[in-house]
Parts: structure tokens; C-alpha cells; sequence
């Protein structure tokens, strides 16, 4: 029987719609009919008399589009208007802030029922997903997230809305952005809350992890919304240190949690753990992905409450190895320098990476006058475990990167100081690295080298000068730059000290002093970053002897050393790019050559590469970064950076060092005043030496010096 007219339009009870008729004989081929009545007719369809038979057809709808063929058929648009109109009312019916009415459990039915259908119907057809997208259900589909029956009955309700978010956004790059902007993520975030584990939600926590997991695929995208969404990071880190407080048993949480721990804690089975812990890797992952790729979204954790959470998970997946990893039980196995710091426990990496980036941000610098959290660094720094110990190391490295807290720090801690040094000495490689970075910035204010000195630092980092852990070395030698320039004598004695068991007795064929080591190191290195700043402590040393008479020069023209190389390397690849390398490599060489004598023919040396075969450089590629007024900015791993800065560097032919000295005194092309004013020094010095030396210089190098040298200083 065809319904007339005005039955349709007063929702007459004892007539008969298409959706009945339909239901009596479902088909395929009628479906068209059904779904246009229901979106002529969407409040008749939801009305007391009728919204059970259009719960039952949308059921229907959703098992049919269970096969393949048929959601490829039904994809022209008008069931997926159907789906979104209808969605929308009902989601209107029960959403937040609405009264329970007498027909509120026919309510819910519907909605489970459409977003069933929603669910089926998008599953590998990107037509209906597109189709949903232009009819608004992606709006509605966030909406229904956040109606309380989704867990007042979580394995139908939730099971069917977080199902139907995930097929809609599965691999469909619009309808996720369409879902984050509708704020999808934040209900997420809530499900996996624990004081919402209850009524056997657990089961459906899989499906809302792989649903999150989707929507924040894309990082860029996720970290914008994040960041226009203030509160969302935190709720986010919130959820995932009550998961592992939970994991780990702690109840030593107040209020209400602490209740629902309990309860849970009684009921705790397998699968209940096997939710948690998918969980806890959803949450850290897209975390970790957002702070690495918003600073907005970092500074919105520089409070000292964010930091505990941080370290309390880093604690947690340190001492169980993390779900998915179990703790290594083998010995380490030896790390090549391009990466050396080992992956063995990638949450805990993960951890720790977020605790990095949140304290290096400027904001956290407050954060150092935390005592709690100060507290808390100062006895992780001292306890044995050296995970914890690294991570607190690069924390309070990034807290202390001011003059005035560095100097506190040295002055009023120096057991922290002296547990950062022994685990610089011992330690294993990720520790080594964050001690020594934390130290490097400890010696960068002038107060606090004296306590530095006095606590051993020089000796311990004079031995690390060629370690083969590349950001081990940059640290040990940033060390010893900076105590030089304030504690020049302890600093030199330290590089110029025999250490025990590499003397010449052993097989060595010079003097393995640390000054020797780094000489060897820097010209065997093709890192950048170890050239230049070694060849700049190099220069520091030869002032500090010639000029401060740090030590007896003496001790060090013995040694037979060659430091003239590396200082005229450094004015030929760097001095365009970094002026201040090059001024400062030209300074040593003129006090070098100004002390010349027979012991040290340092003027001798740089005539002779004046001669272009003689003074052979190698390539040029990207040098270090100028000293910092303050502290750096302590990362976790950088070792893998400076090595793809020099595998990527653009390399050209070097110039000459005869060439380099003409550019400077015609002040040819981009040259630094002051440099031209060094190269004259320079040669000055050279001339007078010529006159002064009785052992006779290169006769090529001193033809150059003659004829295209001194006639430009005119």
C-alpha cells in the first residue's frame, strides 16, 4: 500500500511507509526509494511512531553493505545523504547537556544503528567517504563522540561511532582533516582515560587507538590543531601517565582515579592489560609526533607538573623495557660513531626525545627553579641507572643554559657537578654524551670555571679529545675551549699531561699527550664540526702559552707539535663563510710565528704552505657555529646531524693559502677588516723573522712570500 500524503506528513500510526514496506522484503534494487522517503521525510522517520522501523532499515542497510559489490552500488550519494541527515538529528536528540525522554533507548538504537551503516558503507569506498564529506556526516560523526551513551554503552555504541570514524578517514586524506577540524581528537583522548575503563570499554580501546592513530597521521596537520587547542597536549599527557601509573601499580594518586585504580586493579585480566598498553604506545607516539613538530605545543608543557609526568613514564618503560620490548639482557654491542647512541628501548628513546624538547624551549627555563623538579634531576643524575641518569642529564642541561644559572648550579651543587663528570669518565654512551653537554654549558660563565677546575673536569675531557663518539668529542673539546679562555693553565697543562699507558714505552711513536691526540683528530676527521672547533682550542692554546704563559713553552715546543696545519686549514675552507674562525686562526698564527725559534720553527712552517702542493686542505664544506654567549641547547642524539650535514655539503675545490693571504690584504670580495688588519700582522711578523732565523726557510714558499706576498702590504 502506498502511504498517502497526508500520512506522511502527520505520521499517521496505523499507515504504512516505504520504510516499512521495505522492510517486510529488503532489496537491493528499492533501496533508492527507502532512503529518498527518509530524506524528504527526516523528522516523520525519526518520530516516536516510526524511528524504531528506521533503526531496523539502517541494521539492514549495514549488513547489506557488508559485501563489497553492494557499498560500491550503493555509493551514489543518496545513501550517504540519508545517513548524514539522520545522524545529525538523532546526535542533536542525545547529545551533551540533553535530558533522558521516554524514548531515549529507541534514540540510541537509531544511532547505532546509522553509524553502523555509516561504518559499512565507507569501508574502502572512497565514493561514499567523499559523498559523507559533502553532506556534513563527518561533522555529526565528531558530534557523536562526545554523546554520553557512547559510554554508558561502549561495546555497541562506542564500538559502531569509533569504527565509523576510523573507516571514514581510513586513507582519505580530507575527511581526516574534515574530522580533526570538527575536534575529533579530543574525544579520543577521553576514551582512553582510565576513570573510564569500566562496563568493558577496554574492548573497544583498540578500535579508538587505531582511529587516533589515523587522525593524527599526518603530524603537520595534528600539531596545527594541537596548537589551537591549548589543553589538548596536556589531557593528552595526562592520559598516558594514568595508563602507566596503572601499568606500573602506582596508586599514589588522589581522588577519585585512585578509586577507579582500585577497581579496575580487581578485574585486571589479559586483555584489560593488553588495552592499556596499546594505549599508553598510541598516545606516546602522537604525542612525541606532535612536540617534535610544534614549539607552540611544547611551550604549552613547560610547567614543572608536565616534566614529573614525563619522567614518571620515562621511569616506567626504563625499568620494564617498554610493552613491546623486553629489557636487553646481552651485552652491548659496540656502536659506530655515525650512531651512537643505541635504540634499544624506542619508547623510552621516545620519552625522553619529548622530556629534551619541552626543557630546551626558553619557557622552561623557570622550570629550573622547581625544587621539586630540581630535586628530582639532582638524585637522578646521582642514582645508577644510567638511562634516567641521561635524561636528567639533557633535562637540567637545557634548564641551565643561563650565565646566572650555570653559575648557581657550579656553585651551590658540586656533587651534581662531580656525579655529571664520573658519568662523563664511565658512563655509557647516551649518558656520556648528555653529562658532558650539560658540563660544556656548566663552563661557558666565567664564574664557574674556577669550580669546574677545581672539581677535575679539564683532566676527564683532555681524554676524550678522539673518542670515537662524535658528539662525546665535541663536547670534551667545547670543554676545554671554553675553560681555556678563563682557566688557561689548568686547561693547557691538562692537553699537554702524559697520560698513564700511552706513553712511548708502549709502542707509540710520539708523546700521547691530548694536545697530540686532538692534532691527530683534527686532521683525520671529515666532520666539520670536530675540525673547527678543535682547531679553534688549537689557536686557544697557542695564545694561552705564547701570550698568558699559561705553561712553559718549553713543554710544549718539546713535543714538536705541528699546530701551524690545522690553523692554516681553518683560514682556507672557513674564513668566507665564518669570518670570526678565520680571525681567530690568524691570531695564532702570527703569535706562532712571532715566538719562532730553533726549538719552534713556526714561521718556517708557514712559508712553506705558501706553496699550494705543500698546504693541501682537502674540501670545503658546512663549519661549526659560532661560539654562543650561553649555554646550547642540549639534544638528544645529534651525532647523526653533523654526519648528514657533512655527507650532504656541497664540496668544492679550496683555494689556496697563498691565494686566502692576497684576497685578504687587497680586501677582495666579502673579507673582514680586521682579518686583512691580522694578515698584515702576519706577515709583518714573517718578515721580521726572515731576518731574525738562521736555519733557511722553503725556497718556493719564500719566493711566494717574496714576490706576490710583500708587495701588497705596501
Amino acid at each position: 500500500m502506498v502511504i498517502s500524503t497526508k500520512a506522511q506528513r502527520e505520521g499517521d500510526a496505523s499507515s504504512d511507509t516505504p520504510v516499512t514496506q521495505w522492510l517486510d522484503a529488503p532489496t537491493e534494487d528499492s533501496v533508492k526509494t527507502v532512503v529518498t522517503y527518509m530524506l524528504e521525510h527526516p523528522s516523520q522517520s525519526i518520530s516516536s511512531t516510526h524511528i524504531v522501523a528506521t533503526a531496523k532499515a539502517f541494521k539492514q542497510l549495514a549488513d547489506m553493505c557488508r559485501d563489497p559489490d553492494v557499498r560500491t552500488r550503493l555509493a551514489d550519494g543518496a545513501l550517504a545523504a540519508a545517513s548524514s541527515l539522520l545522524l545529525e538529528r538523532v546526535v542533536a536528540e542525545l547529545g551533551p547537556g540533553t535530558e533522558q525522554s521516554n524514548g531515549h533507548a529507541e534514540h540510541v538504537f537509531l544511532l547505532v544503528q546509522v553509524l553502523r551503516c555509516i561504518c559499512n558503507q565507507s569501508a574502502d569506498t572512497d565514493a561514499a567517504r567523499t559523498q559523507l564529506l559533502e553532506h556534513g556526516g563527518t561533522a555529526a560523526l565528531a558530534r557523536a563522540l562526545s554523546i554520553d551513551d557512547v559510554w554508558r554503552q561502549p561495546v555497541p555504541v562506542a564500538q559502531a561511532a569509533f569504527g565509523a570514524v576510523l573507516n571514514v578517514s581510513l586513507d582519505h586524506k580530507l575527511c581526516t582533516q574534515a574530522l580533526v577540524d570538527a575536534c575529533a581528537i579530543e574525544p579520543h583522548i577521553s576514551a582512553l582515560r582510565v576513570h573510564g575503563l569500566g562496563n568493558g570499554a577496554h574492548s573497544v580501546w583498540p578500535l579508538v587507538c587505531s582511529s587516533l592513530d589515523n587522525l593524527c597521521e599526518d603530524a603537520e596537520a595534528a600539531a596545527t590543531h594541537f596548537e589551537q587547542h591549548a589543553g589538548l597536549a596536556s589531557n593528552m599527557l595526562q592520559a598516558l601517565a594514568e595508563i602507566t601509573a596503572q601499568l606500573a601499580n602506582i596508586a599514589s594518586v588522589s581522588g577519585e582515579v585512585a578509586e577507579q585504580f582500585v577497581q579496575i586493579k580487581e578485574q585486571q585480566d589479559a586483555d584489560v592489560t593488553a588495552a592499556l598498553r596499546g594505549a599508553q604506545r598510541t598516545l606516546l607516539w602522537n604525542l612525541c609526533e606532535v612536540l617534535e613538530k610544534s614549539s607552540v605545543v611544547r611551550l604549552q608543557l613547560c610547567e614543572p607538573v608536565y616534566m614529573h609526568q614525563m619522567f614518571d613514564i620515562l621511569a616506567y618503560y626504563v625499568a620494564t623495557g617498554g610493552p613491546d620490548e623486553p629489557t636487553q639482557t646481552e651485552p652491548n654491542v659496540a656502536q659506530p660513531p655515525s650512531r651512537p647512541l643505541p635504540q634499544g628501548n624506542r619508547n623510552a628513546d621516545a620519552t625522553a626525545q619529548m622530556i629534551v624538547g619541552v626543557s630546551g624551549e626558553d619557557a622552561a627555563l623557570s622550570m629550573f627553579d622547581d625544587s621539586g623538579l630540581q630535586q628530582r634531576l639532582f638524585a637522578q643524575l646521582a642514582q645508577s641507572e644510567s638511562a634516567l641518569a641521561a635524561a636528567a642529564a639533557l633535562c637540567l642541561g637545557n634548564l641551565a643554559r643561563t650565565d646566572a644559572h650555570c653559575t648557581q648550579l657550579a656553585e651551590t651543587h658540586p656533587d651534581v657537578v662531580q656525579a655529571a663528570i664520573a658519568w662523563f669518565e664511565s658512563g655509557e654512551v647516551r649518558v656520556r654524551h648528555a653529562a658532558s653537554g650539560l658540563l660544556k654549558n656548566l663552563c661557558v660563565p666565567a664564574p664557574a670555571k674556577a669550580r669546574m677546575v677545581e672539581l677535575g673536569l679539564p683532566a676527564v675531557a683532555a681524554r676524550n679529545v678522539d673518542t670515537a663518539v662524535v658528539p662525546v668529542q665535541a663536547n670534551a673539546i667545547g670543554i676545554l675551549r671554553h675553560l681555556a679562555n678563563g682557566c688557561a693553565e689548568p686547561t693547557v697543562q691538562a692537553l699537554l699531561a702524559q697520560e698513564p699507558g700511552k706513553s712511548k714505552d708502549q709502542g707509540k711513536d710520539q708523546d700521547q699527550c691530548a694536545l697530540a691526540r686532538l692534532l691527530t683528530a683534527v686532521r683525520s676527521t671529515d666532520i666539520d664540526g670536530i675540525r673547527c672547533e678543535g682547531t679553534r682550542l688549537v689557536a686557544a692554546v697557542a695564545k694561552a702559552v705564547y701570550l698568558k704563559r699559561a705553561c712553559d713553552a718549553q713543554d710544549l715546543e718539546a713535543r714538536g707539535l705541528d699546530l701551524v696545519a690545522p690553523l692554516v686549514r681553518l683560514v682556507v675552507l672557513d674564513g668566507q663563510r665564518h669570518p670570526l674562525l678565520q680571525q681567530e686562526s690568524l691570531v695564532a698564527l702570527t703569535v706562532l710565528v712571532a715566538a719562532s725559534s730553533d726549538n719552534a720553527p713556526y714561521a718556517h712552517a708557514v712559508v712553506r704552505c705558501l706553496v699550494p702542493e705543500t698546504a693541501a686542505v682537502g674540501t670545503v664544506s658546512e663549519p661549526t657555529e659560532d661560539e654562543p654567549t650561553e649555554g646550547d641547547t642540549i639534544e638528544a642524539n645529534d651525532a647523526d646531524d653533523e654526519t648528514a650535514e657533512a655527507d650532504d655539503a656541497e664540496t668544492t675545490a679550496p683555494d689556496s693559502f697563498t691565494n686566502v693571504l692576497k684576497r685578504l690584504l687587497t680586501q677582495s670580495g666579502p673579507v673582514w677588516p680586521q682579518s686583512t688588519m691580522q694578515a698584515k700582522s702576519l706577515i709583518t711578523q714573517l718578515t721580521t723573522q726572515l731576518n731574525v732565523q738562521s736555519s733557511p726557510f722553503d725556497p718556493a714558499g719564500l719566493d711566494i712570500l717574496r714576490t706576490e706576498i710583500l708587495p701588497l702590504t705596501n
